[in-house]
């Protein structure tokens, strides 16, 4: 809209409004209401510990040590175990779902019988069923000692006599159903962070719906997850709410996206990262928004 001179003070004082009140009134058909504010995470209570550390995350299977002979996962296994806080665990050997009791102390984990009654996939390889079978020996075979490999995503189960089970995280704690604030974009080299701050996080559910919001607006839309990556699908805003110009402009970058698969990657928050195009990669930065542990 252009401004004429008489109506050069007004402009300015509503940019002025804008942007100090970063988020203004509800646009019509909006209901006057602003969307709701994220309730921060709260681990469940655990044992502490290593073990405390398994619980309400996803791990990957990199290898297992036999006699002292280490044998790598086969690429493409998809072993994988997720330990629930209700002393369950579910997973995939590699050729076999599996579902069992689990009791998880800040030291061990003793893994009770499968109970999902799968069976093996007769289409999987030689060596992907040779690997199963030694991992499953191990994970089933009695009380395991949980302890640090290097880091705290990077987790061994040893057994009596020294065979093991080397994990990596997957997915961190709390993926699901916790707000995760988008601290920046990833673009090259570069990272942009986003000028609302905490107004800007996105919340995954297990039923692929992922909502959040963009800064001003709350969104709806899809994350699917699969072993180590997740495809993010084109978001929709589900409230229609004015902001200054620029946090408006980030917001529609943010919800305009095609299509577009990234590797997970975790550490101190997860990492969306999509290197498909060479030197011109793209992802986002998340940390976890948490709130005051139970005790």
């Amino acid at each position: 809209m252009r401004m004429y001179r008489t109506g050069a003070l007004l402009g300015a004082l509503l940019v002025a409004l804008l942007t100090v009140t970063a988020c203004g009134s509800p646009r019509a058909g909006s209901g006057g209401k602003a969307p709701d504010r994220p309730t921060p995470w709260t681990a469940p209570k655990g044992p502490g510990g290593y073990g405390g550390l398994l619980l309400g995350a996803r791990w990957r299977v990199d290898w297992v040590t036999v006699d002292g002979r280490t044998i790598d996962a086969p690429p493409n296994a998809g072993a994988w175990v997720e330990f629930g806080y209700d002393n369950t665990d579910v997973g995939d050997y590699g050729c076999t779902p599996f579902k069992a009791s689990a009791t998880v102390t800040a030291t061990t984990l003793t893994v009770g019988a499968d109970t999902s009654g799968a069976t093996p996939d007769d289409a999987c390889p030689a060596k992907e069923h040779t690997f199963e079978q030694r991992m499953r020996k191990i994970f089933t075979g009695g009380p395991l000692a949980v302890a640090k490999r290097v880091d705290n995503v990077s987790m061994t189960l040893k057994n009596q006599r020294g065979d093991y089970v080397a994990l990596q995280m997957l997915w961190p704690q709390g993926l699901y159903g916790a707000p995760w604030q988008l601290q920046y974009l990833i673009v090259a080299d570069a990272t942009i962070a986003m000028t609302a701050g905490k107004e800007v996080y996105f919340v995954f559910h297990r039923d692929g719906t992922v909502t959040g919001k963009g800064g001003c607006n709350a969104f709806k839309g899809r994350a699917a997850f699969a072993g180590e990556h997740v495809t993010l699908y084109p978001l929709t805003r589900t409230t229609h709410r004015t902001c200054s110009r620029k946090i408006m402009s980030e917001e529609d970058d943010l919800l305009h996206l095609d299509p577009r698969t990234f590797s997970v990657m975790t550490g101190s928050g997860i990492k969306f990262v999509d290197e498909t195009h060479g030197l011109n990669y793209f992802g986002y930065q998340f940390v976890r928004l948490t709130g005051t542990p139970q005790h």
